[in-house]
């Protein structure tokens, strides 16, 4: 799967903040493997903008990630979507759920 730095940053707020043991290890393991390097936040000039409480970078660097997820972070994942499907969210938040969801 193909994860732009939106993507990165949206997934761990779309993941349950609670679970039994075989679930806080699937979302360590994504969150592992989706993690932002620190590497990769000086190039992206990755910052929060300490006005807007917003997160910001040059969206020009920014070289997707391609990872792969077992099924059964997947079947994780697809289940947060279904979750929240309810919710009020930003558009481009939707777009990460979508992209999840499908598996792309």
């Amino acid at each position: 799967m193909e994860l732009t730095i939106k993507d990165r940053l949206y997934i761990p707020a779309l993941l349950p903040k609670e679970g039994n043991f075989s679930q806080f290890n699937i979302k360590k393991e994504i969150l592992r493997k989706i993690e932002i390097s620190d590497i990769e936040k000086e190039e992206l000039g990755l910052k929060e903008n300490t006005e807007t409480k917003r997160i910001e970078w040059n969206v020009e660097k920014d070289i997707p990630l391609n990872t792969e997820f077992s099924s059964q972070e997947l079947e994780y994942l697809k289940q947060a979507c279904e979750r929240i499907s309810d919710e009020q969210l930003p558009d481009d938040m939707w777009s990460t759920v979508e992209r999840i969801y499908n598996g792309e």
